[in-house]
């Protein structure tokens, strides 16, 4: 039989700075866990981890761990004549996570839906938000059972109103009230743009504030002041993300 030497060995001795022990208990719960549980194996053997592990000193003692999820750095210190493992630094980075986007939109407003999309499109290149429309929906799929999971997951509802829109029977029993729920339940943050005069006022959106003036919706405006507005809801909406 074949004996693993390092689970023979005298385990090291763990000790912490004193920036260790401060940074430690900054660590979120999961990743205290987690810590415990890496530290006691790279106490019997700190070359447990070979493919998470790496020296970051020249003569190698100084070390990082970096743990994939939950995410977790560990910068330590090996002296292997005093057999002491010396905890220097936890970090537990951010994760950020990208915010699904549900637009809602009629169809026979599909030009605005595209002009909209494309002051979006840097926040998802920055990987901020993911954007979901029905243009999403696959030929041949369900797409009743599509758009309930877009729904369910939206962290933020964009809605393009125009009579058109409000007049729309499945926006109106299904889409709205979902989403309107959903902010109110989930968190869900609310953006409606005005995008030409409607009778929003006798709609369930009338209590959420516009992110345009309603008295002057898009299709009013000049192209050159179009784009100025649309650039103005890219920044509330990057604000919104950053900070939710």
């Amino acid at each position: 039989m074949v004996v693993d030497q390092a689970s023979t060995l005298e385990p090291y001795a763990i000790q912490f700075s004193s920036t260790g022990k401060a940074s430690r208990h900054e660590l979120p719960p999961e990743a205290q866990t987690v810590l415990f549980e890496v530290l006691d194996i790279l106490a019997a053997n700190p070359d447990a981890f070979p493919g998470r592990t790496r020296a970051i000193s020249r003569d190698g003692n100084i070390r990082l761990y970096l743990h994939p999820s939950p995410a977790l750095q560990v910068t330590f210190e090996l002296d292997s004549a005093r057999k002491v493992l010396y905890l220097l630094h936890f970090v537990a980075p951010k994760i950020q996570v990208i915010k699904p986007v549900f637009i809602s939109y009629s169809h026979k407003d599909a030009l605005w839906l595209e002009k909209l999309k494309q002051f979006l499109q840097p926040l998802e290149d920055k990987e901020l938000i993911r954007i979901w429309d029905d243009t999403e929906i696959r030929p041949g799929s369900d797409w009743l059972n599509e758009i309930r999971i877009a729904l369910e997951s939206a962290r933020v509802a964009v809605f393009l109103v125009t009579q058109n829109f409000l007049n729309s029977t499945f926006i109106r029993e299904k889409e709205l009230p979902e989403l309107l729920e959903a902010a109110q339940n989930r968190g869900c943050v609310i953006f409606w743009i005005a995008v030409s005069s409607t009778t929003f006022e006798d709609s369930l959106l009338a209590k959420f504030q516009g992110a345009n003036s309603p008295d002057k919706p898009l299709d009013l405006l000049s192209e050159g002041e179009q784009n100025r507005v649309l650039a103005e809801i890219y920044k509330k909406m990057k604000l919104a993300v950053m900070t939710d």
